[in-house]
């Protein structure tokens, strides 16, 4: 179980600024609608990488079963973590974390990764990257330029059937589009920078 401590400050994986200078639109442009389409952008970035991307304090509550790390949702990590067991405060020094991955060991004596126990165990800790717009944005740049890619998708699109497949200009010549539809709201494109991102679950 997940409990939000302290929600993000924004979700938005970019910036207005940024959208403009990507889509070379003027001021002139309404900022509700690009923040409508980096709202939509993020969500689908988010929804398709199936984990979220800025930073909150968060405390996960696990009910471990041997020797397994725990497995902590809010990546990466963001300094320390505080623990508790059985609801008893154990020290973070017999422990050992991928800030990374996410992964939490506990240690035995010998410095060796040992069992959690049975006992209900929480760990409350600080995790995600700072967005675009806030102070130290540590957010890969490869992240924001998916979702930028998404924007202009996006913003192509607007007013055109999202079944077209292809289209011609008698005596002009004719262009051919990806069809929306079959790539499930996901430029190639974008898919591809976020690959390193992804979640993937396993039954």
């Amino acid at each position: 179980m997940l409990t939000v401590i302290t929600p993000a400050k924004g979700r938005r994986l970019t910036t207005i600024p940024a959208a403009r200078d990507h889509l070379l639109l003027g001021d002139d442009v309404d900022e509700k609608y690009l923040g409508d389409l980096i709202d939509q952008a993020s969500a689908t970035v988010v929804s398709h990488c199936r984990r979220p991307f800025a930073r909150e304090t968060v405390r996960e509550t696990f009910r471990p079963r041997g020797a397994t790390p725990l497995i902590l949702d809010r990546t990466p990590v963001q300094g320390a973590v505080a623990l508790t067991v059985a609801g008893q405060a154990i020290d973070a020094e017999g422990t050992e974390l991928n800030t990374l991955s996410g992964l939490l060991y506990r240690l035995d004596g010998a410095a060796r990764w040992t069992a959690w126990g049975c006992d209900v165990t929480a760990v409350e800790y600080t995790g995600g990257f700072a967005l675009p717009g806030e102070p130290n944005r540590d957010l890969p740049s490869d992240i924001e330029q998916a979702c930028l890619i998404m924007v202009a998708a996006r913003h192509a699109a607007r007013g055109r059937d999202p079944m077209l497949r292809s289209e011609t200009t008698e005596g002009v010549g004719s262009a051919s589009f990806i069809a929306t539809a079959d790539m499930g709201g996901m430029p190639p494109q974008a898919a591809a920078l976020l690959e390193p991102y992804r979640r993937w679950v396993v039954a």
